[in-house]
């Protein structure tokens, strides 16, 4: 039997079929494998699928994938079996940042770090998942009783193929679920244009039609008391707000009915007021450098357009300014608004019809800031805000330091 055993095993080593064999199935495990991570839709099924077949690799006891966080840092993402030690994890992920760094050192091919073994820890084997100029992460081989992993070029072919694919199948879930993100934000911005929409015709059929009927109304009322009463005058103030009203209605549609990005900084918002106010406004200096370029909170934004459009109307109307500067500028942790005239002015607390001060003072108040009014007769008024970069904070208007 021994003799009959020796021959067979001497006949099936001499077969080049019986030796292809073995090497053909290991071959169509990996292809198979292989494709499994491809075809996975998860990031954990491609973890699972890239960590089960790195496994079944000759030599390796044990498989983790690392993946870094959102500062940078690796950790593990997956590992088969889990109770791989912390020593060799936190060992292989040093190793891989140092790695990376001398990969995109001048000279160096941009393609990254192959696969290596661990200085010092020749049971571990590490294999970069890289795409491009990024790195994804990687796959750690630990090696069977201290021996090394996939020691042959067949068995760190295979384990380079794994690291390819898995790479691959990493990047194209990461793309499409990037993807599905910016279809939603799409879907949602549509629902937010027709909803926009929407409040726009109830706006055009309702307020600003009664507003256009209140005007008519007040039209023939008017006539009817003739020019030289003195109710007429008030009633001609009333329709001058209502056009006032009428015409602001109707840029609040315009505005709801476009899908135009939001204003880069706060400044675009403010020139645009400006832009509107310019004609029936006295000589107008601007300062808005320091907030150039800032991006605010919205509630903060329209406090801050609120209390310039407000403070610029009350110069129109009460002032009989000749100058009026107006600056927004940065204060700490805060914006400061200043608007100031060389009017009339006025001695103490603000004049019967100064509405526009106590809508100011509501506003500053309403995101945590304050306002403060500086007037005397004959000298002009200064109107300053305060308002907190982070709504809902109290406190005093800082003292700006004297020029």
């Amino acid at each position: 039997m021994r003799s009959l055993a020796n021959a067979e095993s001497a006949e099936s080593a001499a077969s080049p079929e019986a030796r292809i064999a073995p090497v053909q199935r290991a071959a169509d495990a990996i292809v198979r494998g292989l494709a499994s991570i491809a075809g996975e839709k998860t990031l954990v099924g491609v973890y699972r699928s890239a960590c089960g077949l790195a496994a079944r690799v000759p030599g390796v006891s044990s498989v983790a994938l690392l993946r870094p966080d959102e500062r940078g840092f690796f950790g593990v993402a997956y590992a088969t079996p889990p109770s791989m030690p912390r020593e060799a994890l936190e060992t292989a992920a040093a190793s891989l940042h140092q790695r990376w760094i001398a990969a995109h050192a001048p000279g160096e091919p941009s393609t990254g770090p192959g696969q290596y073994v661990i200085e010092g820890s020749p049971a571990l084997l590490v294999v970069p998942l890289v795409r491009g100029d990024s790195l994804l992460g990687a796959l750690l081989l630990a090696g069977n009783g201290g021996a090394i992993p996939a020691a042959t070029a067949a068995e760190r072919l295979a384990v380079g193929s794994i690291g390819v694919v898995t790479a691959q199948a990493l990047e194209a879930i990461v793309m499409r679920q990037r993807m599905e993100l910016s279809i939603s934000r799409a879907e949602h911005e549509r629902e937010l244009t027709a909803a926009r929409k929407d409040i726009s015709r109830e706006l055009h059929d309702g307020p600003t039609q009664d507003l256009a009927l209140a005007g008519l109304a007040l039209d023939r009322l008017i006539r009817t008391l003739g020019e030289d009463q003195a109710i007429a005058a008030d009633a001609r103030q009333a329709r001058d707000l209502i056009d006032r009203a009428i015409l602001g209605m109707r840029k609040a549609i315009g505005r709801l009915r476009s899908s135009q990005p939001p204003a880069p900084s706060i400044t675009g918002p403010l020139r645009e007021l400006l832009a509107e106010m310019t004609p029936a406004a006295p000589g107008l200096e601007v300062k808005f450098a320091q907030v150039s370029g800032v991006r605010l909170a919205p509630e903060i934004e329209r406090a801050i357009v609120g209390i310039v459009r407000e403070a610029l109307h009350n110069v129109r109307k009460h002032a009989q300014a000749d100058r009026v500067h107006l600056e927004v500028r940065r204060a700490d942790q805060a914006i400061e608004i200043e608007v100031a005239d060389d009017g009339v002015g006025f001695d103490g607390i603000a004049p019967v019809g100064h509405f526009g001060l106590e809508q100011i003072k509501e506003l500053a108040e309403e995101t945590g800031g304050r306002l403060e009014v500086g007037s005397r007769p004959g000298g002009g008024t200064t109107v300053k805000a305060w308002i907190p970069l982070s709504s809902g904070q109290n406190g005093a208007l800082p003292r700006r330091a004297e020029q």
